[in-house]
């Protein structure tokens, strides 16, 4: 069947919607598409039919777009903006009424979106041909960001690029991967995963293994970012993350920079006159338990000292029965207690560092002690004055005898509660902020099975791990043992965590767990007999292998089990992220917490997904809102971040 056209001018002001265009909800953004006609002009005409609109004497003739609507309002847009005259024609096809659905539906079903991969290839063959990004951004209507995700999505290795064509690859997981350059990186990262290696995180993490997180990272904020490129250092950016994540390819240069950094700042404390000090780029609670604090005493404020005191004390009075006077209220704005609780923090920090300057030693004190100048966890300058060593320790208390415990305090003399005492430590391991003791305990579950899980995967870490329980049996503690010639009584901790967190069983963790158990308990002899002599017959790396799952079997991370330290140590070893193990859904944290609580997660978790009125629902109702917003953000509570403890 043969249709003839016919060809028309028409005036942009003569065009007007129709009844018979078959997309009836296309209401979307027309700035790209204004963008594209701007630089390219109209490439495909407009079907119209004739339409008369009006009564009477101001009867006119107009045409009705049956298929092009966006068009039309792409090109009002730019008449509106001054880039198209206002006598502007449009080259149109025109067709009868009766047809008019009939092409309209035609032009719609008949065309096949653009490949994503022909798109990257086809900017990047525009940026070849001299054209700049900003041009080409401007010509279609795009940010300059998206010109240069497709040119980094271009750049990468033709074989993931046809592999992504053919659907074996999705688009997140190519955008992981622009994170290395080099395709024969990206191709290994890939193809050498497992599949449950290729989520889009998993790549993230292999790709940067070794190399630094600006955004957690206090040696970053100490040093900046920008002392660091102009120290030589590569920064590797992920175009594809919001928060532009960067990543620093040296580690070494970095905390050379933060020692040097840190060195200088030491050698102003050491004009104090102190016996020693030590520029440190971190210090851990094991690391100050080889101190004592010196006793000090404090002087008086001076004038201005006490009347900003004072004056911080007067306003904390009032914070207090603002807060006092909000939670009595019927309604209350989370903003407002917000807004409270971080002036309260502020007037706390400003606080102490006033009371910190009011400390003193003695010239006789110093002569014993010393100081650490180190990077806190915001990145800022921490100076931890007053330690003494344990080789001091004597010497003081000969210093005292002689000359008087009130000339010379020792360590602990004055009864300060030091932040690095050992009873304060065991109490945070014990529960931690804003959580339940039964939250704690199921947290501090869901962490262990993720230990385990990551264990059965990591034989290094594994064999590490049960030689720890050797050293700490010959050169701890003499705990005498019966059933095994060999001292060793290992403990499996399933039972435990089911009753801490009666929601395990459906963790991911426990299914990796399991399915390794299950597939060495099929390899088992049937008789329990045979064992040994089965295991003789093994590998030296099939040994190993089993051996890491019988160790992680046996770790125990509750609070309970007294071994914070070291279920923190292993988790840095296996770079332990619970995100990718856990969520905070109903029945893992959101019904064991107050509103308030939840409230704060969406806060914490991104700004955004706080709004929607989530303040006045009811607690099932926001358990329920809050469970499909965290899921997919990575958000943990405090206790299963990376430094719990």
């Amino acid at each position: 069947m043969e249709h003839t056209k016919e060809l028309l001018s028409v005036p942009l002001a003569s065009l007007v919607p129709s009844r018979f265009n078959v997309r009836r909800h296309s209401v979307g953004q027309v700035e790209e598409l204004a963008a594209l006609i701007e630089a390219q002009g109209l490439l495909h005409n407009l079907v119209v039919t004739e339409q008369e609109v009006g009564r009477g004497k101001s009867r006119k003739l107009k045409f009705a777009v049956a298929a092009g609507e966006r068009r039309r309002r792409a090109m009002l847009l730019l008449q509106q903006r001054g880039r198209l005259p206002k006598e502007h024609e449009v080259l149109c096809e025109l067709v009868p009424p009766e047809r008019a659905l009939e092409v309209s539906l035609a032009e719609n079903s008949g065309r096949e979106a653009m490949h994503p991969a022909d798109e990257f290839e086809a900017f990047k063959a525009l940026i070849d041909e001299g054209k700049g990004v900003e041009d080409v951004a401007a010509r279609f209507g795009v940010s300059v960001l998206t010109v240069q995700r497709r040119l980094k999505l271009s750049a990468l290795s033709p074989k993931l690029l046809a592999l992504y064509r053919d659907d074996g690859i999705n688009l997140d997981q190519l955008m992981a991967l622009t994170l290395s350059d080099d395709h024969g990186v990206q191709e290994r990262t890939w193809f050498d995963a497992q599949p449950w290696g290729k989520t889009p995180a998993a790549l993230r993490r292999r790709l940067t293994v070794g190399e630094v997180e600006a955004a957690g990272s206090a040696l970053v904020r100490f040093v900046g970012i920008e002392a660091y490129e102009a120290a030589g250092g590569v920064v590797r950016r992920d175009l594809f993350d919001d928060e532009q994540s960067r990543f620093l390819s040296d580690p070494a240069l970095l905390e050379r920079l933060a020692g040097e950094k840190l060195e200088a700042l030491a050698c102003t404390v050491r004009e104090e006159g102190w016996k020693w000090v030590e520029a440190r780029l971190s210090v851990d609670s094991q690391a100050l338990r080889q101190f004592a604090p010196c006793g000090h005493v404090n002087r008086k404020p001076t004038a201005a000292e006490q009347e900003e005191l004072d004056a911080l004390a007067r306003r904390a009075a009032e914070l207090e029965q603002q807060a006092q006077a909000l939670d009595d209220a019927p309604e209350w704005s989370p903003d407002e207690a917000e807004m409270i609780d971080l002036e309260e923090q502020d007037i706390a920090a400003r606080c102490k560092a006033i009371h910190e300057t009011l400390k003193t030693w003695t010239p006789e004190q110093m002569a014993h002690a010393g100081v650490i100048v180190t990077v806190g966890r915001e990145g800022d300058v921490e100076v931890m004055r007053g330690l003494v060593r344990d080789e001091d320790r004597k010497a003081i208390a000969v210093a005292v005898r002689s000359k008087g415990a009130t000339s010379l305090p020792g360590p602990d003399d004055t009864g300060n509660d030091e932040p690095h005492s050992a009873s304060s430590s065991a109490a945070l391991e014990r529960r931690a902020p804003g959580c339940s003791e039964a939250l704690t305990k199921r947290l501090a579950a869901h962490r262990t099975m993720a230990l385990q899980a990551l264990l059965v995967q990591n034989a290094a870490v594994a064999l590490a791990s049960v030689v720890h329980v050797f050293v700490l049996r010959t050169f701890g503690a003499d705990y005498p043992r019966e059933a095994s010639a060999l001292q060793v009584s290992p403990q499996l901790s399933a039972y435990a965590l089911e009753a801490a967190a009666d929601d395990l069983k459906t963790s991911r963790a426990w299914l990796v767990v399991q399915q390794a158990k299950d597939a060495w308990q099929a390899r088992l002899p049937e008789q329990q007999g045979e064992w040994f002599g089965w295991l003789l017959g093994l590998s030296q790396a099939e040994l190993i292998d089993l051996l890491a799952l019988c160790s992680a079997l046996t770790a125990n991370a509750l609070p309970t089990a007294g071994a914070a330290d070291s279920a923190n140590a292993i988790a840095a070893a296996l770079s332990l992220d619970m995100a990718d193990w856990w969520e905070p859904t109903a029945e893992a944290y959101l019904n064991h917490v107050p509103k308030a609580q939840i409230i704060a997660a969406l806060k914490e978790a991104g700004p955004e997904l706080a709004g929607g009125g989530v303040e006045a629902m009811k607690k099932d109702a926001l358990v329920s809102a809050a469970a499909s917003r965290l899921a997919g953000t990575r958000w943990l509570p405090e206790p299963l971040r990376r430094s719990p403890g």
